[in-house]
């Protein structure tokens, strides 16, 4: 259409949506609109009636080529024929087909980045791994002068993460991967809005259609790792720092959840495991918790019996490995220094062919010659450092140190060296996940470990609880201090019978102390009577007590102290924390002690006390 004012024309061209604005703004400045067909004038009802009848025709032809063109895609998509940007190591053959990426180096490093997430098992752990040892994606170049030229970039973890998802080097043909969500659209942004598919509402899916660097089965195995690594409820999350050993792997034996972990203090001290399902989602009361160094502890040492029988082949296993792991950086470096060598010798020819006497070209190709010798020492030195540091193959030291080291698991497990995260990679190797049931407020739990290869191992942990009423063996604990007390233990004795009995209190490894015992007798409301002699291992025959003789002889308990202090009566300290004294008295020398305290205060001023104070007695 041409927009006509006065003696000044244009051409405007609107989209259908702004058609009938444009309209009502060329009928307010009375501005007439021309085409092939004639001139309009807007203002006029039936020229803006006709003007209507042309947009709308005109939309819907846009509407009509557009249907036909995605359709024409489509098609060609659904033959296999449609041609788009390919991932790193595939290019288009010129009869278009796709095939691997002609370079060698290209292919080896896809190879390689597959089997290292294979061991690895996470998508970070992957990406460290290739920048600590400086790895090289080779790319093609998509659009501008050098297109279709390799260039070699360091990978980022967008970039492995396309990788690992894309269903093409499991050799499949896929179109409609990610479609446009016009909700997500932004404006003059042609390349937001879209969204990635779910497999099932991908529009073109043909399986075996190209050439595969991995299997269909490895393909579904990367995507269920990748899912299982997310940290969500459902999932058990990739193994991270802290020392809970069993995160993702406890479930309740209740509601079936997987329990949650809580760390006191920002996680430098202990740990717990939560079962918070239920109060999260529904308010209710937490399904159980328990404390998580005792479970940990218990499901490390049936992990380590369960593999020290394979020792042996665990070092022979390591050993493969790590020469396996060697003899692939070697020649990944072999095909680098390779590329570095005939970058050199390429620029040594371009250098060599151009006339002498042309030395602006010459200086350009001379400077390009030095860069790329620069560059293959530079490789050779790192190439040399590589080789003195991990040497292709193991010496007969480190083989012996992997045997030694295979043989004591449990010293591999207590090591400093050895992160949480590793034991935990550990754990997840040989164990499916955990399920405990905490036995009521009791310090009893059931914990019963299902291991992958189908078998299972059952048994009961015991864990650190709050109150001394909470122990399933709180009535006999009660029971055997009454009957102590009654029988006139002290409550150190009944401390020590029942640590001798295997009886243990909450929240301490010791076992019961004096404190305790006293306070349990306080509550029970006993009170242990004070025999005139006990039968203790400490006592000798006709030995007391200070206080109890005084009250037997009706003597104020200091006057005794005082004659102890003196040497009057033979006594002696007992070799305990409060080194108290006993006393040694029969009939006889109760006798003495009564006629003692009865004499005359007077005496010891008028005569001189001249026996030796009495020794003590054997």
């Amino acid at each position: 259409m041409e927009l006509s004012s006065g003696s000044r024309c244009r051409v405007w061209r609107a989209p259908y949506p702004d058609w009938h604005q444009l309209l009502e703004l060329c009928a307010l400045f009375h501005t007439l609109i021309a085409d092939l067909d004639g001139i309009y004038d807007p203002t006029q009802y039936n020229d803006r009636l006709l003007l209507g009848l042309k947009g709308t025709m005109s939309e819907a032809e846009l509407h009509v080529l557009k249907q036909r063109m995605h359709q024409g895609r489509l098609s060609k998509a659904q033959r296999g024929e449609l041609q788009f940007a390919l991932p790193v190591g595939y290019v288009w053959s010129p009869t278009g087909e796709i095939q691997f990426d002609p370079d060698e180096q290209v292919q080896q490093v896809v190879r390689f980045l597959f089997r290292k997430f294979e061991e690895l098992g996470t998508l970070g752990g992957l990406v460290r791994y290739l920048a600590h040892h400086q790895i090289q994606l080779g790319i093609r170049v998509r659009e501008g002068p050098g297109k279709g030229e390799l260039v070699w970039r360091r990978p980022n973890r967008a970039t492995i993460q396309m990788m690992l998802r894309h269903p093409l080097y499991a050799g499949s043909y896929v179109y409609g991967r990610r479609q446009e969500d016009p909700r997500r659209k932004q404006p003059e942004r042609p390349r937001t809005g879209r969204v990635v598919m779910t497999t099932d509402e991908w529009l073109v899916l043909l399986p075996n259609r190209c050439p595969a660097y991995i299997s269909p089965e490895q393909y579904e195995h990367n995507q269920a790792r990748l899912q299982a690594n997310r940290a969500r409820a459902d999932a058990m999350g990739v193994a991270r720092g802290g020392p809970a050993l069993l995160a993702g792997l406890v479930v309740c034996a209740r509601c079936g959840c997987r329990l949650n972990v809580h760390y006191d203090n920002g996680g430098d001290h202990l740990h717990t495991y939560e079962c918070i399902e239920r109060w999260t989602h529904y308010g209710e009361p937490k399904c159980q918790h328990l404390a998580g160094p005792c479970l940990d502890t218990f499901v490390s040492q049936q992990v380590l019996a369960a593999l020290e029988p394979a020792a042996l082949e665990l070092s022979l296993t390591v050993t493969e490995r790590v020469e396996q792991e060697r003899a692939e950086l070697d020649r990944l470096w072999q095909q680098r220094r390779e590329r570095a060598a005939y970058e050199a010798e390429r620029a040594a020819r371009q250098y060599h062919a151009v006339e002498p006497e042309h030395r602006l070209v010459a200086r350009t190709l001379e400077h390009a010659w030095e860069e790329k010798l620069a560059d293959q020492q530079q490789l050779e030195e790192e190439y040399h450092r590589f080789v003195q540091q991990k040497p292709r193959v193991l010496s007969d030291s480190e083989r012996e140190a992997i045997r030694r080291l295979a043989t004591d698991i449990p010293a591999i497990w207590a090591a400093p060296t050895t992160m949480d995260a590793d034991r935990k990679e550990i754990l997840r190797q040989v164990i499916e996940r955990v399920i405990v049931d905490v036995q009521g407020t009791s310090e009893q739990v059931k914990v019963r470990i299902e291991w992958i290869g189908g078998s299972h191992t059952e048994g009961v942990v015991i864990r650190p609880i709050g109150k001394l009423s909470e122990l399933s063996t709180y009535p006999q604990i009660c029971h055997q201090v009454q009957v102590f007390t009654e029988a006139g233990w002290a409550a150190v004795a009944i401390a020590q019978a029942l640590n001798d009995a295997g009886f243990r209190p909450p929240r301490s490894t010791t076992g019961f102390r004096t404190e305790m015992i006293s306070q349990l007798q306080r509550q029970l409301g006993v009170k242990a009577p004070r025999p005139r002699v006990r039968h203790h291992e400490w006592f000798l025959p006709d030995e007391w007590w200070p206080a109890e003789l005084a009250r037997h002889l009706h003597i104020p308990r200091g006057t005794l102290l005082h004659w102890i202090r003196q040497g009057v009566i033979r006594a002696r300290q007992l070799d305990e924390p409060l080194h108290r004294w006993v006393v040694w008295a029969d009939e006889a020398e109760q006798e003495r002690l009564r006629a003692y305290h009865q004499r005359a205060i007077g005496d010891d001023f008028r005569h001189r006390w001249t026996d030796a104070p009495l020794a003590e007695h054997p």
